[in-house]
């Protein structure tokens, strides 16, 4: 192996560590929501509604560091991502009041923006070139695999010790293993400066692709943060009320969360598999075929009392893993040229996703007493999302489409 590829690997195990120990935590935030409510005696709709501040920072944050990611090292950064992260799981293990977890969720959705996907999916695409699909699968199946080990963990802690000593068990290996893997292996400077002297393989910056003024303009742009924030809705919201949902119609806490990590141990299989296949088949087919899925697999949620549905849920949707292709689709329908700023306004669009899932599952309960319309409703969002991606255009039809309206510049 050349040297140039060993260190791109090396950069691939460090953010899968990264992604691994922070998500991990964020997608284990349904082992929190009972203890919490039940503390504090609020609603679920209430702690939907302060959850959902972390994805709207992370919303409105996007745009920004997907920008400075052009100009500025990912390892600043990204280490400044991951401390506020950090920071905000032990601010939670301390907090006393609905204001106070509303300021930490917004501190929590800025610094995971910062320290995780937009990031390393910038890094990622510009290192490699040949095995991009690959790369950025295995580096983003840390997010399921996350989710599988840290939900265990985190309901260990939080049955036996409560939920202030799980959240501070959630910040400290940031702090202790994810800060200084940043900071020794990732890139000094700009990312199109820092792969390893190697610019054959720095290709973003080089590559063909849509000014951001035009893609505002093309389908291919609307059409993906349609896809974006109709089926983070419905993701989001399925994955924070699944525990809620499950131990509802009569699964253990325990079960549950079992449930819970076995979806997201699936997920990470999903990445394995979708990464190679997006690489040989694109990334816009797979991405559709993956949202279908999601909705079949939503779908046969509502008959999980029973264990066959519950287990195709578990498989179906388990194998959806879209995050780690948006970076591939963005490639294929508007080009790599503004990969950082393009990134950044479709994860906009994403987290507003992650936002609403939960408030609409967490208000359909409080006003039905049932999660029934709710599932009904994201199935809908992941089939609407799947037509969407279906309608997008590869790069030189966008590319001839503008050609068309600008004659002169054709």
């Amino acid at each position: 192996m050349l040297e140039n590829d060993r260190r791109g690997w090396i950069i691939v195990g460090v953010l899968f560590a990264t992604m691994f120990l922070i998500w991990g935590p964020v997608n284990a935030g349904g082992v929190f929501f009972l203890p919490v409510i039940t503390h504090f005696k609020w609603s679920r709709g209430l702690f939907s509604a302060l959850v959902a501040t972390a994805p709207l920072a992370a919303g409105v944050s996007s745009p920004i560091v997907g920008s400075m990611l052009d100009r500025v090292s990912p390892r600043k950064v990204m280490v400044a991502g991951a401390a506020m992260v950090a920071l905000a799981y032990f601010a939670l293990s301390r907090a006393n009041s609905a204001s106070a977890f509303l300021a930490i969720f917004i501190v929590l959705g800025i610094g995971i923006t910062a320290s995780t996907i937009i990031p390393s999916a910038v890094v990622i695409t510009s290192l490699f070139r040949e095995q991009r699909g690959l790369a950025l699968g295995i580096a983003f199946a840390a997010i399921p695999l996350g989710g599988t080990g840290i939900t265990i963990l985190a309901n260990r802690v939080v049955l036996r010790y409560g939920f202030r000593a799980g959240y501070l068990a959630m910040a400290l290996p940031i702090a202790l293993l994810v800060i200084p893997l940043l900071v020794v292996f990732l890139p000094a400077g700009p990312v199109t400066e820092a792969a390893d002297g190697d610019r054959s393989r720095v290709d973003a910056a080089l590559a063909p692709g849509l000014e951001v003024r035009e893609a505002l303009r093309s389908r291919s742009f609307w059409m993906i943060a349609i896809a974006e924030v109709l089926f983070a809705t419905a993701g989001v919201g399925i994955r924070v009320h699944l525990i809620p949902y499950l131990t509802g119609i009569g699964y253990t806490p325990t079960m549950a969360a079992q449930i819970f990590g076995a979806m997201f141990l699936f997920s990470a299989a999903g990445s394995f598999l979708a990464g190679p296949l997006a690489d040989r088949l694109g990334a816009r087919w797979m991405l559709a075929v993956v949202f279908l899925a999601g909705a079949i697999g939503i779908a046969s949620l509502l008959g999980a009392a029973h264990i066959a549905s519950l287990g195709l849920f578990v498989l179906v949707f388990g194998l959806v893993r879209e995050t780690f292709l948006l970076p591939l689709m963005i490639g294929e329908s508007l080009g790599a040229k503004n990969l950082g700023a393009l990134l950044g306004m479709q994860a906009f669009f994403t987290t507003l996703g992650f936002a609403a899932g939960p408030i609409i599952a967490g208000r359909i309960f409080d006003v039905s007493g049932s999660y029934s319309a709710a599932l009904m409703l994201f199935a809908g969002m992941a089939l609407i999302s799947s037509l969407a991606i279906r309608a997008t255009l590869p790069l030189a039809e966008e590319r001839a489409r503008f050609a068309i309206e600008d004659p002169a510049t054709a």
